[in-house]
């Protein structure tokens, strides 16, 4: 009897086993719509429309000997094969499925493994697989949005009031030409200085800012 084009594979890590004999069919279920497909001396394959919580099942047996249901021959042991899956199982890892020449490529739990006495030749043993499909979480990272700091307005400089000694020949209409270029700004030291100079000369009453004396400390505000 020609071969299967197809081998199932069934590992953890780098231990692997190749099942000897094909299962008749390899069933998935789910809770979306199915899609089942026949394929030559293979038996019937299941496709999954949207990968959701896959369940997947097949049997089959383990033989003692090599016969013409064998796809390869130097397989290991009946009690061989179930060690591995036992100590699999027992591992609590996923364990991969492959059916090469189709897209089954597929991480799974192994969720029961019942086997018994072959029912074809002595020391065959049978048994049904039942796996999940595993979905390893990866941690999404969320991207958070740094707060906008918000500029803070550059402190305002404010101009200083500078002091100024009136020297001999000073009025106040020379003394605003020479700080703001304009001697018309002369009411702007006269109104920044109002008080002490008519304090120092009661005389500024009558004629503002007219009377400023040597030595005299004038309070000179910015342009």
């Amino acid at each position: 009897m020609p071969k299967s084009v197809y081998e199932i594979w069934l590992s953890q890590g780098k231990d692997k086993l190749r099942l000897p004999v094909l299962p008749e069919t390899i069933d998935f279920a789910s809770n979306v719509q199915n899609e089942s497909v026949k394929v030559s001396r293979f038996g019937e394959l299941t496709f999954i429309d949207d990968p959701g919580a896959r369940e997947i099942s097949f049997a089959s047996y383990f033989p003692k000997r090599h016969t013409s249901q064998c796809e390869y021959s130097n397989f290991p042991s009946p009690e061989n094969c179930i060690d591995k899956i036992e100590k699999w199982l027992k591992n609590k890892e996923p364990v991969r499925l492959i059916v090469t020449g189709t897209k089954i490529n597929i991480l799974c739990s192994i969720e029961d493994f019942p086997y018994g006495e072959g029912e074809m030749d002595i020391g065959d043993r049978t048994y049904s697989v039942r796996l999940k499909e595993y979905k390893v979480a990866t941690p999404r990272k969320i991207k958070q949005a740094r707060p906008v700091q918000k500029k803070r307005p550059s402190p305002v400089k404010t101009a200083k009031v500078t002091m100024y000694t009136v020297k001999k020949g000073d009025t106040l209409w020379a003394i605003a030409g020479r700080k703001y270029g304009n001697n018309l700004q002369w009411r702007k030291i006269w109104n920044e200085n109002k008080a002490q100079i008519i304090k120092r000369d009661a005389r500024n009453n009558r004629q503002q800012g007219h009377w400023i004396h040597i030595g005299f400390k004038l309070r000179i505000p910015p342009k």
